[in-house]
């Protein structure tokens, strides 16, 4: 008789494989049957690390030493590689949730849905009416490198869960969770998972901040190659220098500590009843000295190590970190989840593998049943030819003719075989399935128009996850405030700074959106909205190479600047080529106008005006058309008051419009100047 079911969990990081292998107790509970844990040969984000060799070579070793193909395998992607959001619920039926969900994850999930998988998990306290969902996922081409290399080893994935995630569950069933919330740090090789948790409730961030920022730190102040730095930052806590190796990484520290303070002061502000007393630190990097009691007096929190689980306790491995249980809790965390033993059962295994691995998983049956059913399927073949030549003759009988009005009655009901025509017979039925399929060829393409007029309203709303990055782009390139203008986290904190700053207000480069209007059409190129051109060297047009029309948007923004708008061109206008010219974003800003909102005193910065109060540049008129050269702006003195500073209002107004084609950017061999 078979075993009970044992599972893998298997992390793959930056710096080893941690496995633990686990299967149901006599008791219902977790059993602990293997670990592992196994270094790779040099740090996978070293800049001569060879990752696919590293990935090979760690998994060739693993599998030498365990015997996994009678196990079920759960593997982990790095938190940084994944999107986590969470929304409270409106009280609905549980039936309803999922469409609420889908609907939410269409909100917030920054990508094409069909670019990213994607799953979720509900949160809910027993007596509680609140439902708070979070929302987890990754692109596409993310999660199917990570797994071509368990692939190419020949592992197959039940499941792929995220690392915060599994540290979740491997805190929760193990009882690090208790009553109280508690606050979960990963320290790991290049970035930081921070979860905030309860039994009933999870809120997770991670930031790039790792092990190897602390390393960086080292080869900066010693001067040493990476390696050796890695070397020294391993043995710190008992070499004779650990005070200066501490002193070097204290900048580090303290990025560290204001990432934990930023973070837990958003979760505070938007979970006031939340009391944040204790922190439980896991991985290795907790090992550096001073780590822990830094964190504790700028936090003002305890600062607890995981050592050890209370559940199960991991074997003596053959090589690492077997003592330190913190480094095999998020393979602890897969394992459970393979057991259906976890608190949070999200997966991002995309569903077209799970599929294969479910299809290879029941291809010995089918086989056996293929085998079964060949001795059958050959006498039902020889009756099939049979019957076949007879009813190829009766198709040649011109005397057997059923209207589309009798074929349906025909089929449901059958007139009996009479012994002296079985072939008019066959005719009958044959000629009555022929109607009822060209009827229904006809009636199929009556619905054409309507299938045309849906497509034209999905492909309105395919593009609606780009208009996050379009935004962000815009956003991206307006001024920033220096100094303590740009820490303000409020109007308060503002005022203070503006008024120790002593800025007049026409010094300040500042840049308001009034107004944002945004126009669809089926071809930019013909859409000529431009009136100033901006400075043509800058913008470099991209024209089509060929006949296809691009479909693409008309942004208009209607602005105001207090300052001498000569830092526009300078300025806001060459951000705002760059950030929308970056490439793989699915659109690009092609040409962007300046243009005047009304006639006025010109604020062109030392260039000259003509009569029509257009600017002019370099000698050159501040006026043209598509891909011209001018770059001018008129101003419209306002006359109100700032609502926030209670200032007069003398700001220049302009309107900018630019052409943005919804498809990536295109290589530069590929780009044609407009000259």
């Amino acid at each position: 008789m078979a075993g009970p079911q044992t599972v893998w969990g298997i992390d793959v990081g930056k710096c080893a494989l941690k496995a633990v292998k686990l299967r149901i107790g006599a008791d219902k509970s977790a059993e602990i049957v293997a670990a592992d844990y196994i270094e790779h040969g040099t740090i996978m984000n070293q800049q001569d690390a060879d990752v696919d060799a590293l990935w090979a070579s760690t998994l060739e070793k693993f599998l030498s030493r365990n015997d996994i193909s009678n196990d079920k395998v759960v593997v982990s992607v790095a938190g940084q590689q994944t999107l986590a959001r969470f929304t409270k619920l409106p009280p609905v039926e549980k039936k309803k949730v999922p469409d609420i969900v889908r609907y939410e994850a269409d909100q917030q999930i920054p990508f094409d849905m069909d670019e990213v998988v994607w799953d979720y998990q509900v949160f809910q306290a027993p007596d509680s009416p609140d439902v708070e969902v979070g929302i987890f996922a990754i692109k596409r081409n993310l999660i199917r490198d990570h797994l071509i290399h368990f692939e190419a080893g020949g592992i197959e994935a039940m499941a792929v869960q995220s690392s915060p995630l599994s540290l979740y569950n491997a805190a929760h069933y193990d009882e690090v969770i208790g009553d109280d919330t508690v606050v979960l740090l990963d320290i790991g090789t290049e970035s930081t998972d921070l979860l905030v948790a309860t039994k009933d409730s999870l809120w997770t961030r991670t930031f790039d901040l790792g092990g190897n920022s602390f390393t960086e730190a080292l080869v900066k102040s010693f001067k040493l190659s990476f390696s050796k730095a890695e070397a020294l930052k391993r043995s710190a806590a008992s070499s004779k220098y650990a005070r200066q190796v501490f002193q070097a990484m204290r900048p580090v520290f303290a990025d560290l500590v204001q990432e934990l303070q930023r973070s837990l002061g958003f979760y505070t502000a938007t979970h006031r009843d939340a009391d944040l007393s204790k922190v439980v630190g896991i991985g290795s990097a907790f090992k550096l000295p001073g780590l822990q009691k830094y964190i504790k007096q700028n936090l003002q929190m305890d600062v607890d190590i995981l050592e050890k689980f209370s559940k199960i306790s991991i074997p003596k491995t053959a090589e690492g970190d077997s003592d330190h249980a913190g480094s095999f809790a998020i393979a602890y965390g897969l394992a459970l989840q393979g057991l259906s033993l976890s608190a949070v059962d999200s997966n991002l295994l995309p569903p077209e593998i799970a599929k294969q691995v479910v299809w290879r998983k029941k291809r010995p049956f089918f086989a056996a049943a293929a085998a079964c059913l060949l001795l059958t399927s050959g006498v039902i073949w020889f009756r099939q030819m049979t019957d076949k030549g007879t009813m190829e003759a009766a198709q040649g009988n011109p005397n057997v003719k059923v209207p589309y009005e009798q074929a349906e009655n025909i089929l449901k009901n059958p007139p009996p075989i009479a012994d002296e025509k079985p072939l008019e017979y066959g005719k009958t039925i044959l000629e009555a399935a022929n109607a009822l399929k060209k009827k229904h060829g006809e009636l199929s393409s009556q619905g054409n128009n309507e299938l045309k007029k849906i497509e034209t309203i999905t492909n309105l709303l395919e593009n609606k996850a780009l208009w996050l990055k379009i935004i962000n782009a815009i956003h991206a390139a307006l001024p920033q405030p220096p100094g303590e203008l740009a820490a303000a986290q409020n109007a308060r904190e503002y005022l203070a700074a503006l008024e120790k700053s002593d800025q007049p207000r026409s010094d300040r480069e500042e840049i308001f959106i009034e107004n944002f209007t945004s126009k669809y059409v089926l071809d930019v190129d013909a859409e000529d909205l431009i009136e100033d051109a901006w400075d043509q060297a800058n913008v470099n047009v991209i024209e089509k190479t060929g006949n296809t029309p691009r479909p693409g948007f008309i942004v208009t923004l209607i602005c105001r600047t207090p300052r001498d708008p000569v830092f526009l061109t300078n300025d806001f206008f060459k951000k705002l080529r760059d950030e929308g010219r970056k490439e793989n974003q699915g659109f690009y800003i092609n040409r962007i106008g300046l243009v005047s909102i009304s006639e006025g005193t010109s604020t062109g910065g030392g260039n000259d005006s003509d009569n029509s109060g257009r600017g002019r540049r370099g000698g050159r008129s501040g006026r043209g058309g598509r891909g011209s050269t001018g770059a001018s702006s008129t101003s419209q003195k306002t006359g109100e008051i700032d609502p926030l500073t209670n200032e007069p209002v003398n700001d220049g107004k302009f309107k900018v419009t630019m052409n943005i084609v919804l498809e990536d950017l295109p290589k530069p061999k590929d780009q044609k100047k407009d000259n």
